[in-house]
């Protein structure tokens, strides 16, 4: 198989999606990994954290196959092999090292050429102390470089999305290194004078592909999957998405309420699973759109993807998956004896201070009231964590206290 058609694989240009790895290496399902994309994009949350935290996979092989991702990106290793070096990674307790070793690859799996901060301290938008602190953030909290930085106010959105298209360009080799730091030091000074587009509303953009939603409703196979992708390379179409509908698999009126529902998830207005079973429903028993989402909605889903006190907790470190094992029970455990919620049941052990669970859930209101996203909470609790000030306090630093939130100073606010 040549080296074009290995990154068909995983879509163009390389992206190498950490989902479509995960997929692919058959670590998760396709019911797993709709619903992960869900919950990371309701909450805006990195989909790996939310495969650890969800349970689907180990923070292990997460590190594994992030270091399998960045190296597709920089164009070191094969989509391919990077699916099966993480099949390796799923069912041995070995390093990400090791398996690229026994494989026979050679070079060094951390190299990081072009990235982000590198890129922002060469075009003298950032200094190189404000990227290692915001890299120590990054590794304590789990959180991406890009998101700490745009989170804590560093970058705008807008020079955010250029300084990753100077990257892509660079590790693509389409632009000469300096030539495209050049460029973005001119963006950012152009991006000075627009900052007051910077909170104009965006379109909701589809985050489950079509592919993955017929998948999703069964009306697909992956054998089917594996034949569309045989006839596209024939035929030179890179989406498959796009080549499903032209070829004309399913009917026209079929192919529009699944872009409908598309639409719908990435408003958060249906889980994947409800959309999926929408989609059977008009697929088998020839209902309109507006009759299949009734039927669907006199079912409620198990899980909305709201963010648990319990989640909230393990995303932050405050509780680790030792304290778990030390607890002796999971999540969820049945028994007469755990009908408390485990951050309780923690706090009861011994292993989780009060002052942690009541900082948990301030940051918890703070999010349902809108005035914290999920990434902003995992921040807050940390800088709570190791500053030893008060929460309050902790928020105003980071600007965004009392100031900016007056009706919550009665509630998250209260002495």
């Amino acid at each position: 198989m040549s080296a074009e058609s290995e990154k068909m694989n995983l879509g163009s240009e390389n992206v190498a999606m950490l989902g479509e790895l995960f997929y692919r290496s058959g670590l998760v399902s396709i019911d797993q990994l709709c619903h992960a994309l869900y919950v990371a994009h309701k909450n805006s949350l990195p989909l790996g954290r939310v495969l650890v935290m969800l349970g689907m996979t180990k923070t292990r092989i997460l590190e594994g196959a992030l270091t399998l991702q960045n190296l597709v990106r920089q164009n070191l290793l094969t989509p391919a092999l990077a699916v099966h070096c993480l099949q390796i990674l799923g069912t041995n307790k070995v390093r990400v090292e090791e398996v690229l070793s026994e494989m026979g690859w050679e070079g060094n799996p951390h190299k990081d050429e072009g990235n982000v901060g590198e890129i922002l301290v060469e075009a003298k938008i950032l200094t190189r102390k404000s990227i290692d602190d915001a890299l120590g953030l990054s590794r304590h909290i789990g959180l991406p470089l890009p998101r700490i930085l745009y989170l804590q106010g560093m970058v705008s959105s807008k020079l955010l999305n250029a300084t990753m298209k100077c990257q892509d360009v660079i590790r693509s080799g389409r632009v000469q290194k300096e030539e495209a730091i050049q460029a973005l030091a001119s963006v950012a000074s152009m991006l000075e004078f627009e900052k007051a587009c910077e909170n104009a509303l965006e379109t909701k953009q589809p985050f489950i592909k079509l592919e993955e939603l017929l998948l999703l409703a069964r009306l697909l196979s992956q054998r089917d999957l594996q034949n569309f992708e045989e006839q596209m390379r024939i035929v030179g179409v890179k989406n498959l998405g796009q080549y499903i509908v032209e070829c004309g698999f399913f009917s026209s009126t079929l192919i529009a309420s699944a872009v409908r529902l598309q639409s719908m998830i990435a408003r958060f207005e249906l889980t994947p699973l409800s959309a999926a079973g929408a989609l059977r429903l008009i697929f088998s028993r020839n209902l309109s759109l507006a009759d299949a989402l009734e039927e669907i909605g006199k079912e409620r889903p198990p899980y909305d993807g709201e963010i648990s006190l319990y989640h909230l907790l393990r995303l932050s470190g405050l509780v680790t998956a030792f304290d778990v094992r030390r607890l002796g029970h999971l999540p969820g455990t049945a028994g007469p004896q755990l009908t408390d919620p485990i951050e309780e049941r923690l706090f009861k052990a011994g292993i989780l201070s009060k002052a942690s669970i009541d900082a948990a859930k301030r940051c918890q209101l703070l999010m349902r009231e809108g005035f914290l996203t999920a990434e902003q909470a995992l921040i807050v609790l940390q800088h709570w964590s190791w500053s030893g000030e008060g929460l309050t306090r902790v928020l105003e630093k980071l600007h965004w206290g009392p100031g900016n939130m007056p009706t919550l100073h009665a509630q998250a606010f209260r002495s």
